[in-house]
């Protein structure tokens, strides 16, 4: 922890002699009315430089308490080492970022007040092109929305105007990252997958407030946009049953920050690096690939309401047609008091039927049969014989 310090006096910026050689050159040394402070303890600082060009002392910061022999922090040795650990997670994105952007000027700031405390959000990195300012947050612990609050206030308090907020995730940690799967997209009609995650509270906390989160799986990034489930309102001559019924349910995009209420939020990938080609650190190749996901989702509604009209029309010719069947004379009750005609013996109805039935069809005249000869050998020879 020799090599680290919070400058109080330059608004909470921490001083790494392993990076800025020339801090020890140009920062006043000694105990500098207390401006260094201990990231683990809090107490003040000495920073101890070489007293000539050619010595080999090392530039390191020594606690005021100490007069001689080894310097010990007096912080518990575990709260060192979760200092140590979130410096060391920030101070790697901070490597990535001098390549990023070489021309912009990069620091790493925490509230002074935390100095000597566990802090929940480590100090933040600080990056400056011009006029524009991006502020980059690498939480390594559980968030809270205390902290979140706190964190998202000092932020805007001290950089009002031109300024973005991003709260860069690691991909490959659970603890921030919670993989629901992956969904096959067409945003510029080629099929890609993008990786589903379901947002923590804290996440959804900051996309409500309009910062950028994001997750970084080694050099490129990882950012979100909401999906929200929905089902198809049918309207005029559509007909979603049957084979349609899956048709119905469908998904809407919101971007480029996640609406609140998303039921997962999809990842488009990209590079680190493009963030460098503009002033205002807009992902612009996110941002175009959500656009595009978004008139995908129109073109997906339109066809799908296509083929429900279709479904319809095709419903409405298998449909047969029901003609119209005469009404059959149904026997007319008579009055239970009406006089009831006698009912003719036996005989008289059999001569009734008789007389009703039809009558015989008239036999056909007889034709009478021609007999014919029958032609034998005798006969044969006795022709022969006669001539």
């Amino acid at each position: 922890m020799g090599q680290f310090a919070i400058d109080v006096a330059d608004h909470g910026r921490i001083i790494d002699l392993r990076c800025d050689s020339a801090a020890s050159a140009q920062l006043p040394h000694g105990r500098a009315d207390g401006r260094y402070r201990c990231l683990a303890c809090g107490h003040r600082l000495i920073l101890q430089r070489p007293s000539n060009p050619n010595s080999r002392f090392t530039p390191r910061f020594r606690h005021d308490t100490v007069s001689f022999g080894v310097d010990h922090c007096p912080a518990p040795a575990q709260h060192q080492a979760d200092i140590q650990a979130d410096l060391t997670t920030v101070l790697a994105l901070y490597e990535q970022l001098l390549h990023v952007f070489p021309h912009a000027s990069l620091s790493l700031r925490i509230d002074a007040e935390l100095a000597g405390q566990r802090w929940d959000i480590p100090p933040a990195l600080i990056v400056r092109r011009g006029e524009h300012v991006v502020v980059l947050e690498r939480p390594r612990r559980l968030l809270t929305p205390a902290a979140v609050t706190r964190r998202l206030i000092q932020t805007r308090t001290q950089h009002p105007t031109l300024t973005a907020h991003w709260w860069v995730f690691d991909r490959d940690d659970s603890l921030h990252c919670d993989v629901a799967g992956t969904v096959n997209v067409q945003p510029y009609g080629k099929t890609i997958a993008h990786t589903k995650v379901r947002p923590s509270p804290a996440q959804r906390q900051l996309a409500a407030a309009g910062a950028t989160v994001c997750w970084l799986a080694d050099d490129t990034l990882l950012l979100p946009y909401g999906s929200h489930q929905r089902t198809y309102t049918p309207q005029a001559g559509e007909d979603w049953s049957g084979d349609m019924a899956s048709w119905k349910r469908d998904w809407t995009i919101s971007h480029p920050q996640p609406a609140d209420g998303a039921t997962w939020w999809g990842l488009v990938p990209q590079p680190l690096l493009a963030l460098g080609k503009r002033n205002d650190f807009r992902p612009a190749n996110a941002h175009a690939t959500m656009s595009a996901l978004e008139r995908a989702e129109h073109g997906r509604e339109r066809h799908r309401r296509r083929r429900a009209r279709e479904h319809a029309q095709q419903r409405t010719k298998a449909t047969p047609i029901q003609l119209a069947l005469p009404a059959t004379p149904t026997a007319t009750c008579e009055p239970a008091n009406a006089t009831t005609a006698p009912t003719p013996p036996p005989t008289a109805a059999a001569e009734s039927l008789r007389q009703l039935a039809p009558s015989d069809p008239p036999q056909q005249a007889l034709i009478p049969r021609v007999r014919r000869r029958r032609l034998t050998w005798r006969s044969f020879l006795s022709r022969r014989w006669r001539r």
